[in-house]
């Protein structure tokens, strides 16, 4: 460590990270972008000019044996999430992996125990839990807001117009579900407090077997029902809603708020008001988080715990669509 600052490399040039997490790193005090790397040395070399990365490495492995390199930024496809991290802790580099966390619950416990065993950082990337409003939304939802819990309301979509993206693969970990249907997976589980016990899952497949759509209700404890809607080819949309017995919350743009104001509407008594929250930056806020675990040791908000629970329901919603009856966690 330098000064206090976390020395990141980047593995990859995913439009996430080139055109999202390393500009919004560009202010931080706390995190500093040291290099990037592509299969290709032209790609890595043009985006390390293009963003003011001082380091380019033409394999991810040549970053890895970087000794200038504290921690890995793993934005890869979702295939490869387990195979880079592990190669990572074995160069004793902490790890920020993009959501989810990996493909399956066994590989996720596999990246769990590296990590303890090297006494290494390991930190989903779920950007949205670290924005005020969200934050706030939970802590209304756990003081009783509105009331007793009833229903929880989500939906994440948008148009993928490219059919070579690997989201369109089966094989590299694309599809609705483990893309974006992960968020509201996590979105019910934080704003109950707890797992569901069964869920329903049904989706539309592509000729590829990739699902385009996944729709699903997901049982929890004390009656709550949470269900929602996600698709890679229908009109943006990425909001959720918590619904209680003596009011509900609905958070707008609840998971993309693009460093801009925001707001969430609070109903009671079937009166709406609007509560405003400043601009924020929850990639920024997220990567210094996680600076802030690997720097100081502070334990992670979220434990890597909370990874895996995730992926458990991701893989009982799967299975329930593929076997079209409920399923139980």
């Amino acid at each position: 460590m330098v000064s206090g600052i976390l020395r990141l490399g980047v593995l990859g040039t995913a439009d996430i990270a080139v055109n999202r997490v390393i500009q919004c790193l560009e202010k931080s005090k706390k995190v500093n972008v040291h290099a990037i790397s592509s299969r290709e040395i032209g790609q890595a070399k043009k985006w390390a000019d293009r963003l003011g990365i001082d380091n380019y490495y033409g394999s991810y492995d040549e970053l890895l044996n970087s000794k200038g390199i504290d921690a890995v930024y793993i934005p890869l496809p979702n295939n490869l999430h387990c195979e880079w991290t592990i190669k990572a802790f074995s160069k004793g580099k902490h790890v920020m992996c993009e959501k989810p966390l990996a493909l399956t619950s066994e590989e996720v416990r596999q990246m769990i125990k590296v990590s303890r065993e090297k006494k290494l950082v390991l930190m989903e990337g779920f950007m949205y839990r670290f924005h005020p409003r969200n934050q706030a939304v939970f802590e209304m939802s756990k003081n009783g807001a509105v009331g007793e819990i009833r229903a929880i309301e989500s939906a994440f979509s948008y148009v993928l117009d490219n059919p070579s993206n690997y989201l369109m693969s089966r094989e590299l970990g694309g599809g609705a579900l483990y893309d974006v249907g992960c968020y509201c997976v996590n979105v019910s589980r934080l704003v109950t407090g707890s797992e569901p016990v069964e869920v329903y899952g049904t989706y539309n497949l592509t000729d590829t077997k990739v699902d385009l759509t996944f729709s699903a209700q997901m049982r929890f404890p004390k009656g709550i029902i949470s269900y929602f809607h996600v698709s890679m080819n229908e009109e943006p949309r990425f909001y959720y809603r918590v619904t209680g017995d003596r009011g509900l919350i609905e958070v707008p743009r609840a998971f993309v708020s693009f460093g801009k104001q925001t707001h969430i509407i609070l109903q009671k008594n079937e009166k709406q008001e609007k509560i405003f929250f400043k601009a924020a930056d929850e990639y920024r806020m997220e990567f210094e988080h996680f600076a802030d675990s690997v720097l100081d040791n502070r334990p992670l908000r979220y434990s890597i715990e909370d990874s895996l629970k995730n992926v458990y329901v991701l893989e009982a919603l799967m299975k329930s669509a593929q076997k079209g009856r409920p399923v139980r966690v």
